[in-house]
């Protein structure tokens, strides 16, 4: 899994980490529900200055300034647009709506790999995102990923560190993306097809005063069949209005706001292009099969 996070601010029993939630004030607003689905254990992670005990590696920050690491992001989305334009019939719309200065958390779905390079290929700003930090003990890996401005978090455990620097990097006036899911999800685990939105992005915008960029990516999934390099298939990507949150807003009503505003992103895209519910979010597996499907 490429680009993934748990749920990074809700209260744990550790002292460490319920100390700097509570400094942040994270503690406010989080429900029971909330508080048992995520247990929070104090972890550390390599890169962006982090100490790690599982992740012993650099980020790679280090050979780079920042504007050289935008440019980075600039070439290889400029790089990806050409090849994956060759290979899909790609709509992408909404890209006006991206902020053009200050912080900002992108928040979207997530059905395949190609997700974080669709969002950002065409961006006009670099996107910081957040990714598993294992992919950081991989020494070349690691140095694009840190070339790429990527924030690693210990999937293991939930990960106030990464937390902490996902909302610096809000507050320095950076996008960061964010795909709350825990990885990539498909049928009724995806937020698109009944799954409930973990309530970290809610969080990290709330502590970070940020607004929330929605956004939904539907049909990257197909880009897992061979056939897609000779049949192009549809990907849609849809980037809907910011969503602010509000003074004192109770952190599962934002919740709610953002994942409303996610579903009528995706139902807008399925009535407007005629979206068959076969191309609806599909694991590799699934889309693997059905291209041995139909070679027979």
């Amino acid at each position: 899994m490429l680009f993934e996070t748990k749920d990074l601010l809700v209260p744990t029993r550790d002292g460490k980490a319920k100390f700097w939630l509570r400094k942040m004030g994270a503690e406010q607003g989080d429900s029971d529900e909330s508080r048992e689905e995520n247990p929070l254990p104090e972890s550390r992670i390599a890169g962006n200055g982090l100490p790690g005990k599982s992740q012993g590696r650099s980020n790679g920050n280090g050979c780079l300034g920042q504007g050289g690491r935008d440019r980075f992001f600039a070439i290889g989305g400029a790089i990806c647009h050409r090849v994956l334009r060759r290979s899909a019939r790609i709509s992408i719309e909404g890209l006006e709506r991206i902020p053009k200065r200050g912080g900002c958390l992108l928040v979207c779905n997530h059905i395949s790999h190609f997700d974080p390079i669709l969002l950002g290929m065409d961006s006009p700003r670099p996107i910081d995102y957040v990714a598993d930090g294992k992919l950081f003990n991989d020494l070349v890996l690691s140095q694009i990923l840190g070339a790429l401005n990527v924030i690693p978090v210990d999937r293991n455990r939930q990960d106030p560190r990464a937390a902490k620097a996902a909302v610096g990097r809000l507050k320095q006036g950076r996008v960061v993306g964010l795909f709350p899911e825990r990885g990539i999800r498909h049928g009724k685990a995806s937020i698109l097809l009944g799954a409930r939105l973990n309530p970290s992005a809610a969080a990290l915008a709330q502590m970070a005063n940020a607004p929330v960029l929605p956004a939904v990516v539907v049909g990257s999934d197909r880009l897992y069949q061979l056939r897609s390099w000779s049949r192009p298939p549809r990907v849609f990507v849809s980037f809907g209005e910011l969503l602010v949150p509000a003074p004192g807003e109770d952190r599962c009503r934002f919740t709610e706001r953002i994942q409303e505003r996610l579903l009528s992103l995706f139902e807008s895209l399925v009535k407007r292009y005629e979206i068959d519910p076969i191309d609806f979010p599909h694991s590799a597996q699934e889309r693997w099969k059905e291209e041995r499907g139909r070679r027979k």
